[in-house]
């Protein structure tokens, strides 16, 4: 299959909605029932420790800049070693896909639907996942686009219109919370937020178009995802209440809830529900296409696609059984996930970038080799071209001709072989090249170019050339 490639704004705005995800919906309670009224400080401090985070993500993705995170185990760390700890990953990837899946049908059913079971939903939205991973991740970073607009739109239309409920009291007293707690909320927040974006290390950068270009957008998608989730949380605090933000499964479509228009237009909730659902899709799509690649890489399957259905189909089965009661999907974000996420998605990169400068491995240092050969290699061509168009049209003169362009190409083939230099040997050469050019072409240096031939280039001539009848030839012209 051909390689699919999107382009650097694609994948910023991929980062951008993957890390919101399905943090929208469950972060402001988890959060604000450890640290209360000052859930956003520590939402504040979560952003600013995913920095360095994602610069780990980058460097690991610079290491290996045309393999997947699968690929870069393997090549990393072995094919026994690589292949334990890549199936590990997949493992949280598909259990993570399930697990949204569950999300969508809980929150459909407990909040908009309550009369429809959970698999309807569910089944639904499986069928739009698996649709996308067959049309591929470029045709999924354009619909992204698409969905990043009205996710936008959304949110400053919601942002706008809550605002006039909100109660300054709410966040009173500031820093009142014990570091203890503040510290366990910031740490669910980036279990949450940033641990998941090494998923991200599957297209990034092997099928971004512009690497560094690629690289701004991990950072400005994540710092605009992380401002976007401490509006929420802050909202969600000013408006209901550290208490009640705690106590709901959904704060914030609670939260949307309360918004009233001139007492006309009200239960826009629907409305808003549209901009968690994409940011849900979007991190639920490369969690599975990341399992399907995944896999497909472990054992060597050149076309994914026949993986996609029997995947979908497990994603489904797995959200049916991951989590028996809403409490106990509490419980596991709470409690079991950073553990569980911090060993796979911030260790596992770690101790791939450490052993990658152990053993010295660096994908720039064999694409500025292959780089410069090729220019070395263009050069080389460039001189040799010149050098026969010059010696043909040289008519009598060809032995002269000859007999210099071997010198030059001596020299640019000396030189040539520093990488270095190559940009003086060019310079040289095409001097050369140029000042034989002029000299063929003045007719009056016939004696010169006669007298150079008879003293000591005849010999150079015959060995470098192999032209010796032409040579002679050459010397018995009347014209010379």
């Amino acid at each position: 299959m051909e390689k699919e490639i999107i382009s650097s704004r694609q994948f910023m705005i991929i980062t951008l909605l993957f890390s919101i995800g399905t943090a929208i919906l469950i972060i402001p309670a988890s959060v604000t029932s450890e640290a209360k009224q000052d859930a956003w400080i520590a939402a504040i401090i979560g952003v600013v420790i995913s920095l360095p985070i994602v610069k780990l993500f980058v460097a690991l993705g610079n290491k290996t800049p045309t393999l997947t995170f699968i690929e870069a185990n393997e090549k990393i760390l072995g094919r026994f070693f690589g292949k334990f700890t890549a199936i590990g990953f997949i493992f949280i990837t598909l259990l993570s896909a399930g697990e949204l899946l569950y999300f969508i049908g809980i929150f459909m059913k407990t909040e908009i639907m309550p009369e429809t079971p959970t698999m309807a939903f569910a089944f639904m939205f499986s069928i739009i996942i698996i649709y996308a991973a067959f049309l591929g991740i470029e045709v999924f970073a354009r619909s992204a686009e698409i969905l990043f607009a009205i996710f936008i739109l959304i949110f400053i239309f919601f942002v706008i219109f809550i605002t006039p409920s909100i109660q300054i009291e709410n966040i009173q007293p500031i820093m009142e919370t014990s570091k203890k707690s503040l510290f366990f909320s910031m740490i669910r927040f980036i279990s949450l937020f940033s641990f998941p974006l090494a998923v991200l290390l599957m297209i990034f950068p092997s099928t971004v178009n512009v690497q560094k270009s690629a690289q701004k957008g991990y950072y400005i998608g994540t710092i605009i995802g992380g401002i976007a989730l401490i509006t929420i949380i802050a909202l969600s605090i000013l408006v209901l209440g550290p208490v009640n933000t705690a106590s709901r499964t959904f704060p914030s479509y609670a939260l949307a809830q309360r918004i009233s228009i001139g007492n006309f237009l009200q239960r826009i909730e629907v409305i808003m529900a549209a901009m968690w659902i994409i940011s849900i899709y979007i991190r639920t799509f490369m969690y599975f296409y990341a399992s399907v690649i995944g896999i497909a890489q472990i054992f060597k399957i050149k076309n994914h696609r026949p993986l996609i259905f029997p995947l979908g189909m497990i994603i489904l089965g797995i959200s049916q059984i991951v989590h028996p009661n809403i409490i106990h999907s509490n419980i596991y974000n709470r409690d079991i996930w950073p553990i569980f996420s911090f060993i796979l998605m911030i260790l596992l990169p770690l101790l791939l970038l450490i052993v990658a400068k152990i053993r010295k491995i660096n994908g720039n240092q064999g694409d500025n080799t292959q780089c410069n050969s090729s220019t070395q290699n263009q050069n080389d061509s460039n001189n040799g071209d010149t050098t026969q168009s010059d010696s043909s049209s040289n008519g009598g003169n060809a032995s002269h001709s000859a007999g210099s362009s071997n010198n030059d190409n001596s020299a640019q083939s000396a030189n040539s072989s520093n990488i270095d230099s190559s940009t003086q040997s060019d310079s040289n050469s095409n001097g050369g090249n140029a000042a034989q050019s002029a000299s063929n072409n003045n007719a009056g240096n016939t004696t010169q170019s006669k007298s150079e031939n008879d003293t000591g280039n005849s010999t150079q001539n015959d060995s470098d050339t192999g032209n010796t009848p032409n040579s002679d030839k050459n010397k018995k012209s009347p014209d010379n």
